[in-house]
């Protein structure tokens, strides 16, 4: 039987008193770009339970914050200046060597590239003043039957022959005797896990067009603040399905978000035929 599962992200600024943007710490979860930080809420098979887990995952996350010296802002548009863009730069060019970079995976279903957008603020000198950047709500969806097959194996015991009479006689340091492996009793060695989804490519892309057409001008900034991922049409494939990418993570969004995972359910139990 097929299992419905969806999960929530909710990507988020860090500020100082000043109500600038900040880097979080490199510990905390993030995505390419670590400027913004992530509350990652686990998946559920149900919309009490996805949303439960990510207000979990947000209470959580607002513990580590002290708000005597910084604040969490979520929002669709903001100007960062170039000495923090300078040290996100710097984080991400340490942290690329650790991880695959998610840019590549990263499709569209109206062709749209995402390497052919640039959000860097250029000043009238051709120089570099800053970028400007948006929080995302990545939905997750997965629609997938996994079977768990047991390989079991013989397990061989040790047998040890002496050649000769003597104890403990040894040769060149080395013991004479023959070591032999008589056959004992099955035992389980691993588990294979077989994973079958039915969110093919013609599936997922009419899953993000339906995402599109309920929700991306709803929550979308005004077009000239659009960032280079706040485009409709974007996703990115994952082994268990994939991660629905254009919406932003702002106050209307996150005031929405019952709404929306009812509806990616909604949409996961129209694809079952």
């Amino acid at each position: 039987m097929l299992k419905n599962m969806v999960g929530v992200e909710a990507e988020f600024f860090m500020l100082n008193k000043k109500g600038e943007a900040i880097v979080p710490p490199m510990s905390w979860d993030r995505d390419d770009f670590p400027l913004l930080g992530e509350i990652r809420g686990a998946p559920g098979e149900k919309q009490s339970e996805v949303y439960a887990n990510y207000i979990k995952r947000e209470m959580e996350i607002k513990t580590l914050i002290d708000f005597d010296k910084a604040d969490m802002l979520m929002d669709s548009f903001m100007r960062i200046k170039l000495s923090t863009y300078r040290e996100a730069m710097k984080a991400m060019r340490e942290w690329s060597g650790t991880k695959d970079s998610s840019l590549d995976k990263i499709r569209n279903i109206y062709g749209t590239d995402i390497n052919d957008f640039s959000d860097q603020i250029i000043g009238k000198n051709h120089k570099i003043q800053g970028i400007n950047a948006s929080c995302g709500l990545h939905i997750h969806f997965s629609s997938e039957e996994k079977v768990n097959e047991d390989v079991n194996e013989f397990e061989y015991d040790l047998i040890n022959l002496p050649l000769t009479i003597a104890e403990n006689q040894v040769v060149g340091g080395v013991p004479i005797n023959i070591n032999l492996y008589k056959k004992g009793t099955w035992k389980t060695k691993k588990t294979i896990t077989a994973r079958a989804s039915q969110l093919n490519q013609p599936t997922t892309e009419w899953i993000v067009k339906q995402m599109d057409d309920e929700f991306f001008e709803k929550f979308a900034p005004p077009e000239a603040e659009r960032t280079k991922y706040r485009k409709p049409g974007y996703y990115e494939v994952k082994p268990y399905g994939f991660e629905y990418r254009s919406l932003p993570a702002n106050k209307a969004s996150i005031d929405a978000l019952p709404m929306i995972i009812a509806f990616a359910f909604k949409l996961l139990n129209d694809t079952q035929f």
